[in-house]
């Protein structure tokens, strides 16, 4: 036996394919060491006590390119002392050995060695593996490509499981013997009574000592068998139905997990019939034992019965039992609940054939838009430069085409959202106002409901069905991200976009809209969270409060309608959800001339624009710059702080990003004021406009735009502050 179970983490990886070998390391092996550089760096600015912590399974990884490396490193390692807990072997490895007979081999010489199986395809069926392989209770699949938690959890519990057999066979080869010498001592002593006994008269002292030592003996054995009794207690830390019966299927051991499982105590179920209790079809267990009583064992699923009357789906492990005579005198049976795992794999199946149309039909949308966005968005510029009225009809014409093609493509997307209901025109402050009624009168007291709704709001063109659904599910989701209580916020406002509106945002088209914003006080979300949660069933409730379905269809219901979705999210301080819907007013206009809009002009003035979206900042040059402007550009407030230290002269304002890597707005902000206090700074952000306009008044700023901004907005703020 290995001499420290608890400290043996040694795993195998045999792969012909090196990069395999990398991928293992990264995920099971020791964590790098921290950048302590960096590390200060990151202290400076956010402080040690923010600096997060990291908790990685360290394991020692070593690999083999053949299986027949592997097997001479499995014997070595055995020869050493130091054997290895589990391998993770690749089904294929031209030329040499494939992975089954690799695994053959190593269980030859290592029975106890626990195998996953890794493979993205394979030459052999699943039946197929476990007709070669046995023992098959340790044979596992992982398929490619790995999922880093899947590997994790693999690897923690095959080397515990590995750790328990190894502890067990100690305690059980150590309690065996121990037995055997307090047996064979036993019967010395009741031999020697006997003797005593018929000696009784001639030496009564010895017949008291002896007496002594049997009590004595007696004592060792109750301790032997409370050691049984708490190897018996181990099993029942295990989630799965460990379930003993005789040949005539009467129960005769069941641990926890069993009674987890099916509802019954041991009390209720010993002695009794298996084949009656649990299964309201018998025959395929019957035909499940007899294969067992055949062969030893038998793998498989089976669908049995609860005490409440529940059907449940379990992976079962069969095990035939002999005495120490060979001949068998029960069934061991391990069974795991997979009833939950078969209804998800179900529905991401159903909800795969559903979306396979509309994917096919949302790509071919997607790749049109990319191609048609820089279009509109030129066009406007050109127009704006062009002199010659003979040329000014052939843009018309092109804009005009562009816009059919992208309306072409707006169909495409209403077939892939899968959406179709009623287009009537809907008044959203009513809608509004009965859902914060319903929340008013239905959510907890401690949730303070506040609305605000100006009267000369737009109408919108829609179902008023699915509208209501989509302000239904926000709702909900805020009042599920206050449990403590707090406030919910419903708005309204008009807005027109145009073409730098539309550039800045990267969806919807120039046009009126109407802005519904739902804000709570809650929990807020980290990013990684926010960046899947339209994905369909991602929830982050517990298991049976929510489906995952609620934003993905919201999204769906408002792109149906034309409109866009934004969410904005901090940690401990609240959410905010904006829905952009096209509204049926329409903008005064003279048909036969178009009108300009006389927006302020700048006199050759430089301004510094700060943005970490590449696309954000050339289309804040165009404008600029069609405007009268000169533009300098910069990705983050590094670069920004380096391009004003140098020309700071000829800057005459600075246009910045709040949210940005390595250097962020605020922190920028703070650089620039010291190397001029009086630089002329715009302050930027669509994360939380609130907030994000009072943390850049607190730098010192005095003007703050919201995103995304309109050429308009940009304009007349930058020629404010200069003038």
């Amino acid at each position: 036996m290995y001499s420290s179970t608890q400290s043996n983490r040694r795993i195998l990886v045999i792969d012909d394919n090196r990069a395999i070998h990398t991928d293992f390391r990264k995920i099971l092996g020791a964590a790098p060491a921290p950048n302590n550089a960096l590390l200060a760096d990151e202290d400076i600015l956010f402080g040690s006590e923010n600096r997060p912590t990291t908790n990685k399974m360290h394991c020692d990884i070593d690999s083999a390119s053949q299986g027949e490396e592997g097997l001479a490193m499995v014997q070595r390692s055995l020869a050493e002392g130091r054997p290895y807990a589990m391998a993770f072997v690749d089904v294929r490895m031209p030329p040499g050995w494939d992975g089954i007979e690799t695994t053959r081999r190593i269980w030859d010489v290592c029975p106890d060695m626990q195998i996953v199986i890794c493979t993205a395809y394979s030459d052999y069926s699943w039946e197929q593996m476990h007709e070669q392989i046995n023992p098959r209770d340790r044979l596992l699949i992982l398929k490619k490509p790995f999922d880093t938690v899947e590997v994790l959890q693999l690897a923690n519990a095959l080397i515990e499981k590995w750790r328990l057999l190894e502890e067990s066979r100690f305690q059980m080869n150590d309690l065996e013997e121990r037995v055997r010498v307090r047996t064979q001592e036993l019967e010395d002593a009741r031999v020697a009574a006997m003797k005593m006994m018929e000696e009784a008269v001639i030496n009564r002292e010895k017949e008291r000592q002896t007496t002594e030592t049997l009590r004595r003996e007696m004592e060792e054995r109750g301790r032997l068998e409370e050691r049984f009794r708490e190897q018996a207690a181990l099993l029942d830390k295990t989630r799965d139905a460990i379930v003993v019966r005789d040949l005539d299927h009467r129960i005769t051991y069941w641990n926890k997990g069993a009674a987890n499982l099916y509802g019954w105590t041991a009390e209720e179920v010993m002695g009794r019939r298996a084949s009656e209790l649990l299964y309201r079809e018998a025959a395929p267990f019957e035909r499940a034992c007899a294969v067992v009583v055949r062969d030893g064992e038998w793998n498989g699923e089976l669908k049995e019965v609860g005490k409440s009357g529940a059907l449940l789906l379990v992976e079962s492990r069969c095990t035939l039992l002999r005495d120490t005579a060979g001949q068998p005198h029960g069934i061991l049976t391990i069974n795991t609940d997979i009833t939950e795992k078969k209804k998800l794999e179900q529905q991401f199946l159903r909800a795969q054939r559903m979306d396979s149309i509309g994917t096919l039909a949302g790509g071919i949308a997607h790749d049109l838009n990319n191609a048609l966005t820089p279009i509109l968005m030129s066009i406007e510029l050109l127009k704006l430069q062009e002199r010659d009225p003979r040329r000014l009809p052939v843009l018309q014409n092109i804009e005009s085409s562009a816009k059919r093609g992208a309306g072409m493509v707006r169909q495409l997307l209403s077939f892939a959202s899968g959406l179709e209901g009623k287009q009537l025109a809907v008044q959203v402050g009513h809608l509004l106002k009965e859902i914060g009624k319903f929340a008013n009168e239905t959510f907890l007291k401690t949730i303070q409901v506040r609305s605000d709704l100006p009267s000369d709001l737009w109408t919108v063109q829609g179902d008023p069905t699915q509208l209501h659904q989509v302000l239904l599910n926000l709702c909900v989701n805020a009042r599920d991200a206050m449990p403590e209580g707090g406030t919910l916020k419903l708005s309204a406002c008009n807005l027109m976009i145009d073409e730098q509106y539309v550039g800045l945002n990267g969806e919807g088209a120039p046009g009126p809209y109407i802005v519904i914003q739902v804000e709570d006080t809650g929990t807020g979300m980290p990013p990684v969270v926010m960046e899947r949660i339209f994905e369909p069933f991602f929830t982050t409730k517990e298991l049976g409060k929510g489906t995952g379905l609620g934003l993905s269809t919201s999204l769906g219901i408002v792109k149906n309608h034309g409109g866009f979705m934004r969410v904005y999210s901090e940690v401990g301080k609240g959410t905010q959800f904006r829905v952009h819907l096209p509204s049926l007013a329409q903008p005064e206009t003279d048909t036969a001339t178009p009108v300009q809009l006389e927006l302020p002009r700048g006199n050759g003035e430089l301004v510094l624009v700060v943005d970490d979206e590449s696309e954000v900042r050339q289309i804040t040059r165009h404008t600029l710059e069609a405007f009268g402007y000169r533009v300098l550009l910069a990705s983050d407030g590094v670069e920004a702080t380096t391009l004003y230290a140098q020309r700071k002269e000829e800057i005459a304002a600075v246009l910045t990003d709040m949210m940005m890597p390595t250097m962020d707005g605020p922190a920028a902000i703070q650089v620039l004021m010291r190397l001029n206090p009086e630089v002329r700074i715009i302050a930027a952000s669509g994360l939380n406009a609130n907030g994000m306009e009072a943390r850049a008044v607190n730098a010192g700023v005095k003007h703050f735009i919201p995103k995304p901004y309109t050429a308009d907005t940009l304009l007349n703020t930058l020629s404010a502050m200069l003038h």
